[in-house]
């Protein structure tokens, strides 16, 4: 009797939560239809084989809805080339946890649908969710682990390294010069089981869906530095076709505020619809502010972590490698500003050649080159310049707009910063940097050069 009262108690909460109220366009953390990890590492030892208690990186797929889903997720390197996609089911309020250097190490998250689990011993049904079978997964669904084949393993782990993959002849990533595995990863709800990945012609107007109800988290965990800090995903949302949401802000051909997204509007993967609209999801921010301490307790100083859209597709002879040495032909991207600010409001611009010596010519640096980077404010960097401080503390206004040839978007640019501030041995933390504006909302602004620029 007292599990029954419980379960009717749980119900009722349910049926009078409702919706969480969300707005597309405004970035905020809701149940949305696509997720991104912006930025991940998994160390390998010198036989690319994760190492033991080693650095890695967690998170989370979540259900908010009682009805079943498929989440489709893609592991990108850190110059945007796709080198790995499988899928996850999810009963009504699941959750999934997945450990990236799981991943490296062939193992995928064992998950069916009812049609390929009849006895509900993988994907269990819980007391207030649904169960449903997807035919699509027959075949695919589960997984047996480990999943990920020789020839297949080898590929991502060299491809995360920056070395060459026999799979797409060439390098795909940046060699930062050591075996730590690193890119980012989207999830997104999806129709059925699928082989493609999001960049994949088609992908949009038949597998992928956009039904809001995916949520998560990650950790980064450093077990030999005793270190984790961790952040809610990037969560996406989608517009239903058909149906409107309030305070969407683009305009696309038609000039009124309007969702679904038309052509001209600038989505998360643009670049991949040319910009046509069609995978209805929201667009990032393009600039940031955020504190920064590099002294004090914090004696690991502040690294930010920097996703950010080149707004091309992947370069190369084939489209996803090129000769290793090289990098993908958008490579580096700039910056349209940097500024650092010290507690009494002095100002220094980074980022450009000069900036140590007067007058600065500007321009030259890249500090967040890539499209997934953990940059320290403390130096050292092996993808790009560092955008060093002159101050101990303060904070950071970053404006990552920037152009990119053959793009008609430009120079708008959408990104994603989170800020990681360590004391070294003791703790950390993590938390996203404050967003000052949409990418959508820039692109579609009366500014003439499309830039939010700092007051």
């Amino acid at each position: 009797m007292k599990r029954a009262f419980c379960l009717m108690a749980v119900l009722g909460l349910l049926a009078l939560a409702g919706p969480a109220v969300a707005e597309i366009g405004t970035a905020d953390d809701v149940p949305a239809a696509t997720l991104l990890l912006p930025y991940f590492e998994c160390a390998l030892g010198p036989d690319l084989v994760p190492v033991a208690n080693g650095v890695t990186t967690l998170f989370s797929i979540n259900n908010a809805s009682a009805t079943a889903v498929l989440a489709h997720v893609t592991l990108w390197t850190d110059e945007s080339v796709p080198t790995l996609d499988f899928d996850v089911y999810l009963t009504g309020y699941d959750v999934q946890t997945i450990n990236m250097c799981d991943i490296f190490n062939g193992n995928l998250p064992r998950t069916a649908s009812d049609g390929q689990d009849p006895t509900d011993t993988i994907s269990p049904q819980g007391l207030l969710s649904q169960d449903i079978n997807f035919a699509s997964c027959t075949g695919r669904l589960p997984y047996t682990n480990p999943a990920v084949n020789a020839s297949l393993l080898a590929h991502i782990r060299n491809a995360h390294t920056g070395g060459f993959t026999n799979v797409y002849g060439g390098c795909s990533g940046f060699d930062h010069g050591d075996t730590v595995a690193r890119g980012y990863v989207t999830v997104d709800t999806t129709t059925q089981c699928s082989l493609d990945f999001p960049s994949t012609p088609g992908y949009f107007s038949g597998v992928a869906s956009f039904q809001n109800v995916l949520w998560g988290d990650y950790f980064y965990v450093d077990p030999a530095n005793n270190f984790a800090n961790g952040e809610t995903l990037v969560h996406i949302e989608a517009c239903a076709p058909g149906n409107g949401y309030i305070g969407y802000v683009g305009t696309g051909t038609s000039g009124v505020n309007t969702c679904p997204m038309a052509a001209g509007d600038y989505t998360f993967y643009g670049r991949y619809v040319g910009f046509a609209g069609t995978d209805q999801r929201e667009s990032l921010s393009t600039t940031f502010a955020s504190r920064y301490l590099n002294g004090g307790p914090f004696t690991g100083g502040t690294d930010l972590v920097v996703w950010r859209d080149s707004k091309t597709t992947p370069t190369g002879a084939n489209g996803l490698a090129w000769d290793c040495g090289d990098e993908a032909g958008w490579f580096p991207l700039n910056q349209a500003d940097v500024v650092a600010f010290d507690e009494q409001e002095n100002s220094t611009d980074l980022c450009f050649q000069g900036d140590n010596i007067s007058p600065p010519t500007g321009g030259a640096d890249t500090c967040f080159p890539l499209e997934a980077q953990r940059v320290s404010l403390q130096g050292g960097n092996t993808a790009g310049d560092d955008p060093t401080p002159p101050y101990p503390f303060g904070w950071m206004f970053l404006n990552l707009n920037t152009t990119v040839t053959g793009v008609t978007v430009n120079p708008t640019a959408q990104a994603w910063v989170e800020t990681i501030m360590d004391a070294n041995g003791l703790y950390s933390v993590g938390f996203d940097a404050i967003k000052l504006d949409q990418a959508n909302q820039t692109w579609q602004s009366n500014d003439p050069d499309g830039v939010v620029l700092l007051p």
